[in-house]
């Protein structure tokens, strides 16, 4: 009789962890790392919903339960900043980049677009355009290095935000920035080598889209432009 019970309690406690097993399902979350591009900073100088926002409604209508990190988000982040909170988290107080890597299902990056902005309106498109092509180099190299050190702490899914061009095409300079924009496109879809890492193209989307670049004098997007950067991640990853 008491093996019997025995027996009985036994079946009881697996089907319990059976349906606690099916039932269960942990939280997930979406790490959002960037600068002005992923805090959402308008044509006009204000801050408004980002491509961040847009993918994580997208997001929440797959998984009720994923969370949203954004404590890696500041206008003046810079890869180095990134690369030094993994190597000393400790120095950063309270915003542990490794933790939340550790805690992340899917991450986006979108960082250097200020940087690049400021570089593309102070070039002088008369002349040749070798330093920028350096810094391009260099921080491409610097975003290998960030996603390498990303993929130490964990192997998870990792979208690379593109960069467009904010300028006006003129006779002066719209043959050297096609081939600026196509260069960083290849550089960047390198970077896909790697397992789990996508790129996300956007130039070629905010080519002539003056309902995306409202503002000639300023060079973030409207509404409409973090919408579309959204859907192109959102393509990328319904296609993995």
């Amino acid at each position: 009789m008491k093996k019997k019970k025995l027996v009985i309690f036994f079946l009881a406690l697996i089907g319990v962890y059976l349906i606690y097993n099916i039932t269960y399902k942990e939280k997930s979350s979406y790490l959002a790392i960037g600068d002005e591009l992923a805090k959402g900073h308008t044509p006009f100088d204000t801050y408004s919903e980002s491509y961040t926002d847009y993918l994580y409604t997208y997001l929440l209508d797959k998984d009720s339960k994923i969370t949203i990190n954004k404590e890696f988000i500041h206008e003046d982040l810079r890869i180095k900043d990134l690369l030094e909170n993994i190597k000393n988290p400790s120095v950063f107080e309270q915003k542990n980049l490794p933790q939340a890597i550790k805690n992340a299902d899917i991450i986006t990056i979108s960082i250097g677009s200020e940087e690049l902005f400021s570089k593309l309106r102070s070039n002088n498109w008369k002349t040749t355009n070798e330093k920028l092509y350096e810094f391009i180099d260099d921080m491409i190299m610097d975003l290998e290095k960030l996603i390498n050190e990303i993929q130490k702490i964990k192997k998870t899914d990792i979208y690379v935000i593109g960069y467009y061009n904010p300028l006006v095409y003129n006779e002066e300079n719209e043959t050297k920035l096609k081939s600026l924009f196509n260069y960083i496109d290849v550089k960047l879809k390198n970077l896909e080598n790697t397992k789990k890492v996508y790129y996300v193209e956007i130039a070629n989307g905010f080519q002539n889209k003056t309902y995306y670049l409202p503002n000639k004098d300023h060079a973030f997007p409207s509404l409409e432009g973090y919408n579309y950067i959204a859907n192109q991640i959102i393509k990328k990853i319904e296609s993995h």
